[in-house]
């Protein structure tokens, strides 16, 4: 008879192919495809299409931008959380992110570093804008954008491999990012205007009691409003996570207590 509390084979195929799924996401492939994942298990695409969907279903992956395609889910940003000392803030940060988010009229980012760069996994957008940017959880952020900025700044380099990541920069790119890690060490900001996109970052540190546990960040449509707000977003978003922190019991390091 057979002990159904022992897996079988078939349930050991499962996990394993279902584990080389989530090991496909990367920092430059943040979003799947039932095609390519197919093609990489060597599985038909009705095969791969019923797995992707039964991951969905339980909330390992969720649907991507594109048709059949998909984001990691919100099971799989809560085990990562679990996994790197962070699922804290992700407890307490909703309230603080849609109040901020509401009265500045902006979409309002966390994220956590993953071992593939900064990973959104929470997004707070204004009940009532004219114009919203839409940052979708799951996705890596590039290394050189602001919240890749404060992880570089407060991290250990032995923490975040944020060398190789550098490397692969251009080198006018890789200036301008050393330029705004020696700027957010000093002031406990980033604040970056990616002009070939429209998007403008205003980013600060959250702290809890073992350091550095994640990046806020204000994200904007450029413009001549945008910009001439930054000023107010940075003075706000550095509050809130000011705030964050004293709730999660971090420090907030000396050297950035007495920055304006």
């Amino acid at each position: 008879m057979q002990d159904f509390d022992e897996p079988g084979q078939a349930d050991i195929q499962a996990v394993t192919r279902t584990s080389r799924i989530l090991g496909l996401f990367n920092v430059d492939r943040t979003e799947l495809v039932t095609v390519d994942v197919a093609a990489v298990l060597g599985l038909n695409r009705t095969t791969t299409h019923r797995y992707l969907t039964s991951m969905a279903a339980v909330g390992l992956l969720e649907p991507g931008s594109r048709h059949s395609s998909y984001v990691v889910g919100p099971l799989a940003m809560k085990l990562g959380a679990m996994a790197t000392g962070s699922a804290g803030v992700l407890a307490i940060a909703p309230r603080f992110m849609a109040a901020l988010s509401d009265d500045l009229g902006a979409t309002v980012a966390l994220s956590l570093w993953a071992s593939t760069g900064p990973m959104v996994v929470h997004v707070a957008e204004p009940q009532i804008a004219e114009a919203v940017l839409t940052v979708r959880v799951g996705t890596v952020l590039p290394v050189d954008t602001a919240q890749g900025v404060l992880f570089a700044a407060f991290l250990p380099p032995e923490a975040t491999h944020v060398d190789a990541k550098r490397e692969r920069l251009k080198p006018a790119a890789r200036a301008a990012f050393d330029a705004h890690v020696a700027e957010a060490r000093e002031t406990g900001l980033a604040v970056m205007r990616h002009r070939d996109v429209g998007i403008v970052a205003v980013a600060a540190p959250v702290f809890d009691a073992t350091g550095l546990c994640s990046s806020l960040a204000v994200v904007g449509l450029a413009g001549t409003t945008t910009d001439a707000a930054v000023p107010e977003r940075a003075r706000r978003v550095r509050e809130t996570a000011d705030r964050l922190t004293a709730c999660l019991g971090g420090q907030i390091p000396e050297f950035l207590l007495g920055i304006s």
